[in-house]
């Protein structure tokens, strides 16, 4: 067993596998390390010292004047930047407040173009001025394919609108066909096409060409129906006027018929009916709208078809609030019993309007919907509706009406 005095002798005896030359580079790179952090740290006391001392409140009035006006300059700039940051904030809020008005202000804001349509009807009639010009288009018919076809060509002299002095119209073509049942006056849209739209004329040539399959049976119950709009990207279309002509009375099986007619101010077709209920809660602030039943005219039956409705707040021509109802396959009378309540300030309910919409849509199909009618009631120009006057007087109490559906 060795003792500790062999131990430390051994210790001692070791050497560093290194030559001399190794030794002495590690050496001058330690030496050169150890040089450049004393450098390092003596520029850093440097700059230290070097900066002056912040001024503090007991030593405030041995300031010199230079040091007195920087020291003002750098307030008022200060004051400055958060006058423009409190500007801007005021800007941009202002900024969000217009955004929000032109939402209530514009039809289209926020919506797709086919829900934008139960507003726009609203106040679609006030929006017809200087119903004039001529729109020329033709129809003919195939007896061996039994196909109607109908090629919308041009427009002369239609009117502008005064805060544009231009016009970008398009052309909206429908075919009504008058009903088989016992309600003669009841019309069923079978088709709707749109032209393309021609930019800033007031002559436009539209040359759009639409066809579709009809039975000769089919021809003679059919009225074409043309609306004649000024297209705007911002609002509702303005409707610049339209034709209409009864196929039955055009001889189409011998050869196709061109047709020139003056433009005339838009009406409105019966499509159906809707039974509504309304109930007035004064001290909840609630009215609630009940859709019990819609009747429609449909010259086929197809289980794939099915309806929902659209019922729009609108007060002020503002957009309030909206809700719509469960899907329900279509039939001749269609039943849906539900109720959509809506909470509103009793200002906004004694002056809104009460916009139902009804859409078709087909079942497993995207993008099918179609508006297919739509029935108003609420306070107007012409005055009350005679439902909303019941409303107003039966508090609390549900009061059922038909109404009709128009498009």
């Amino acid at each position: 067993m060795s003792s500790p005095g062999s131990f430390r002798l051994s210790f001692a005896s070791l050497r560093m596998p290194f030559s001399d030359g190794v030794k002495y580079t590690l050496l001058g790179i330690s030496v050169s390390l150890f040089a450049i952090a004393a450098l390092i740290l003596t520029w850093q006391l440097y700059q230290y010292f070097k900066r002056k001392p912040k001024p503090s409140g007991k030593v405030k009035s041995y300031q010199s004047v230079d040091d007195k006006q920087a020291g003002k300059t750098i307030f008022e700039a200060a004051d400055k930047e958060s006058d423009i940051q409190k500007h801007d904030y005021k800007v941009q809020k202002l900024e969000d407040e217009i955004k929000k008005l032109s939402r209530c202000l514009s039809a289209t804001s926020s919506i797709s173009e086919q829900d934008s349509a139960d507003f726009q009807s609203i106040t679609e009639a006030d929006a017809q001025v200087n119903i004039h010009g001529k729109l020329r288009f033709s129809v003919s018919y195939d007896r061996e394919q039994s196909q109607f076809a109908l090629t919308v060509l041009d427009a002369t002299g239609l009117p502008v609108q005064d805060f544009s002095q231009s016009a970008d119209p398009f052309v909206k073509v429908k075919l009504l066909s008058g009903s088989l049942s016992e309600q003669p006056n009841l019309q069923c849209v079978l088709q709707e096409w749109e032209t393309k739209t021609v930019k800033n004329s007031r002559n436009p040539v539209f040359g759009s060409q639409f066809s579709c399959p009809l039975t000769e049976k089919e021809l003679k119950t059919i009225t074409v129906k043309l609306e004649v709009r000024d297209f705007d990207r911002f609002s509702r279309h303005s409707v610049l006027g339209e034709v209409r002509t009864r196929l039955n009375n055009l001889n189409l099986l011998s050869h196709p018929v061109e047709i020139s007619e003056e433009l005339q101010k838009l009406n409105k077709d019966l499509v159906g009916e809707i039974l509504l209920s309304l109930k007035y809660l004064p001290t909840a602030q609630r009215i609630e709208v009940g859709l019990l039943k819609i009747k429609t005219a449909s010259l086929t039956s197809n289980q794939d078809k099915a309806l929902y409705a659209r019922v729009t707040i609108v007060c002020n021509q503002c957009r309030l609030k909206q809700q719509k109802t469960s899907l329900k396959s279509k039939w001749g009378i269609t039943v849906f019993n539900e109720v959509l309540t809506f909470s509103l300030l009793d200002s906004n309910i004694r002056e809104c309007v009460i916009a139902v919409s009804v859409y078709e849509t087909i079942v497993h199909q995207k993008n099918s919907k179609r508006l297919i009618g739509q029935a108003i009631l609420g306070k107007r120009k012409a005055g009350e509706d005679e439902h909303w006057c019941l409303m107003m007087q039966s508090l609390r109490q549900p009061i059922a009406k038909w109404h009709s559906l128009l498009i």
